[in-house]
């Protein structure tokens, strides 16, 4: 060591060489040590954004327009993963008899927190042999996941208004059960 303007330092052959490890050192200590911990603060104390409503507008747009034209297949895309297998079943069980003339988006209501969305849906169909076109009301339940809207259960209207009636009046132990998904729903 020498001696440079009052302090001791490195010879400066050595110098850079102790420096550049010393930055090393640093960064591995910072990235091994440091960045998991502020990572981790960050990811407990932030959470997933509410879904955006144009995102819900266009995905339950798309999931209409593959249902009106019998896309049932590419429908399920926008049904959650729960649902999806009962979703194709309910179709598939329709059979090619079962057509849908027109849908429409009557109402949209978003949870307190935004990451839920009822859509009341008016649908016009009928089923052959028969022409004669009837109008039906449903009530679809989306819910939001890492940005991504899903359809999560089709009821029809009076459906869903008996279910929900049903969760009101049932004791306050029964409801937690009840707001479980419900995969096998009519979709």
């Amino acid at each position: 060591m020498s001696k440079v303007s009052g302090r001791w330092a490195a010879p400066a052959k050595a110098g850079a060489g102790v420096r550049v490890w010393m930055w090393a050192l640093a960064l591995v200590m910072l990235l091994a040590g440091g960045l998991p911990l502020v990572t981790g603060c960050s990811a407990a104390q932030t959470r997933e954004k509410p879904g955006d409503p144009v995102a819900l507008e266009m995905s339950a747009r798309n999931f209409h327009k593959n249902l009106r034209w019998a896309r049932y297949e590419e429908a399920s895309q926008a049904v959650h993963e729960a649902a999806r297998e009962a979703f194709l079943g309910r179709y598939e069980e329709l059979g090619e008899d079962f057509r849908v003339v027109d849908l429409a988006l009557r109402k949209v209501e978003f949870s307190d927190d935004g990451f839920e969305a009822l859509i009341e849906v008016e649908q016009e169909w009928y089923e052959l042999p028969e022409t004669t076109v009837r109008q039906e009301r449903f009530v679809e339940r989306w819910v939001s996941e890492e940005g991504r809207w899903w359809m999560r259960e089709r009821l029809p209207r009076d459906e869903h208004r008996a279910r929900e009636k049903e969760k009101r009046e049932a004791p306050q132990e029964d409801t937690a059960a009840q707001d479980g998904p419900a995969p096998d729903a009519a979709l």
